[in-house]
């Protein structure tokens, strides 16, 4: 029998991987969310929510990203910030987490096709022990919104909101804290609550926690609280020694540019909570309590760094990584000192890490420079400075799934998408889609993949630089 050609198989016969089975899924969740909120119940009747609003804003939910084209507390029913909520929950944890505990409360055993998908999705080394890490990944998750929302509710029904409204906004603010979404039930986010400590330091110890990722969370809790007879791996020591010197690298910087400029009406300590809320916040969260479009130039460069290095392997942010960031660095370091190993605190970092961080990185760079300039020609704008800043800050905010924005000329309740036409805002969609899935699960999953050769060619030399 006649073997079919290679086109045939390419077109025909889609291997089923679980990268694939993953993009797949959070495509799902996006399309079922933007039917939801396109339906009469999710928005006010008098103001309907149009169909690709509706699809920017589940994007944006489950890709927990936070950019805005709708004023979320006025502009949706109660149902539909319901809908929002569960879709950041979703986007959040990882739809296969969710599944994976639901089956082994029904008593079904995960397949190995399921322990691939929960390793691609948050980065796991081996498959040893993945049932039980999802399930570890949800209670840790409960545990530390419950505390957050508490917390929260109870500050805000303290500053006078009824008790079931201190509630909601408790849940809802905890949830988009942890999950790094940064949607809020305030029109203004939070910058009335600017100088407020209990807020401020809450939200940012949640979006810290779920920015490092439940695999360095989990190495800390047995390490530290159960006292295990194990030392911290790599991986999480280098994950808390990049976001520690981002965040303190990032408060000192912030502080310095601003403290006569945006934060010269808050008092000195308010100052150095206001700049680190606003450190912390851009690794993918996109809380904001300042006008992030008043800052200085140097501030927002400063904050397009951050967004584009973003969370940590595993967490519920984007962006390329702190460990991507990290490699590159330690590579960097090794290669201008004349080394020709890279090593991280006692240990070599594997070729091949080095190479996925290079490729991640250039990817993520070149992505959001091609988006950038399709906005700006859909959009018409002249290519100037002064415009092209303001929507390379919305792009790069889109791929490290932030959600912080120089914000709408039209409504300042919005991001910048709001004054997008229908083509810029679903290249905005499609940005914070990359930015969730990662832009190298991205390309695993729609390129072919193709067999080594047999052979080698010969070596070739290079000049460099």
């Amino acid at each position: 029998m006649r073997r079919p050609p290679e086109i045939y198989n390419r077109l025909f016969r889609v291997e089923i991987t679980p990268a694939r089975i993953l993009v797949l899924g959070f495509a799902i969740a996006i399309l079922v969310g933007s039917v939801l909120l396109w339906m009469p119940f999710a928005s006010p009747r008098d103001n309907p929510c149009s169909y690709v609003d509706a699809l920017f804003t589940s994007a944006s939910a489950v890709c927990v990203t936070g950019l805005i084209v709708r004023d979320t507390p006025n502009d949706f029913t109660p149902a539909g910030l319901a809908v929002i909520l569960v879709l950041i929950q979703i986007g959040g944890l990882g739809y296969m987490s969710i599944a994976t505990v639901l089956s082994l409360l029904v008593g079904r055993k995960i397949s190995l096709k399921e322990r691939l998908m929960i390793r691609e999705a948050y980065n796991v080394l081996t498959l040893e022990g993945l049932a039980r890490f999802a399930l570890r990944i949800l209670k840790v998750t409960a545990v530390l919104e419950l505390a957050g929302a508490a917390v929260l509710a109870l500050h805000w029904h303290n500053l006078g909101f009824p008790p079931m409204k201190a509630a909601v906004l408790g849940v809802f603010h905890a949830v988009s804290a942890f999950c790094n979404a940064g949607f809020s039930l305030f029109s203004n986010n939070l910058a009335d609550f600017a100088a407020d400590p209990v807020v401020s330091l809450t939200v940012s110890g949640l979006v810290v926690a779920g920015g490092l990722g439940f695999i360095v969370i989990s190495d800390l809790y047995k390490t530290k609280v159960k006292r295990a007879e194990r030392r911290l791996t790599v991986h999480t020591k280098m994950v808390l020694a990049v976001t520690g010197l981002l965040i303190v690298g990032g408060t000192l910087f912030i502080y310095l540019m601003e403290r006569n400029h945006l934060l010269s009406s808050f008092p000195e300590a308010a100052r150095w909570m206001v700049s680190l809320f606003h450190a912390i916040t851009p690794r993918t969260a996109g809380f904001n309590s300042i006008d992030i479009g008043s800052l200085y130039f140097p501030t927002l460069l400063l904050l397009i760094i951050l967004m584009f290095i973003g969370a940590s392997p595993g967490g519920t942010g984007g962006g390329i990584k702190t460990t991507t960031f990290g490699v590159i660095m330690a590579s960097v370091w090794a290669t201008v000192s004349g080394r020709t190993r890279v090593n991280f605190l006692r240990s070599r970092i594997p070729a091949e890490a080095i190479s996925r961080s290079y490729v991640l990185a250039f990817m993520g760079g070149m992505l959001v420079v091609l988006v950038a300039l399709m906005v700006l020609r859909a959009e018409m704008r002249a290519l100037t400075a002064d415009r092209m800043m303001p929507v390379l800050f919305e792009v790069v905010s889109a791929f490290g799934t932030v959600g912080l924005s120089a914000g709408s000329a039209s409504n300042p309740a919005c991001s910048l998408s709001h004054d997008f036409n229908v083509w810029g805002k679903l290249l905005i969609v499609l940005t914070m889609f990359a930015g969730r899935v990662g832009p190298l699960t991205l390309g695993t999953a729609v390129v072919w993949r193709r067999k080594d050769l047999p052979f080698d060619y010969p070596e070739a030399r290079v000049l460099i630089g």
